[in-house]
């Protein structure tokens, strides 16, 4: 799972970084849905029992 925490973290600065920059929100939009997913899928297996 520390490999879900790395990339959930570079997701958000890339994120940051792209709106910070004022970037193609569309980019953003999409990444922020992979983030969601990615993070909805974490949650899930996080709360699995054994």
């Amino acid at each position: 799972m520390e490999n879900v925490d790395e990339t959930i973290e570079a997701l958000c600065s890339e994120i940051q970084k792209l709106l910070d920059e004022g970037r193609d929100y569309v980019v953003v939009v999409e990444m922020t849905k992979a983030l969601a997913e990615l993070v909805t899928a974490s949650a899930h297996v996080r709360t699995q029992k054994p």
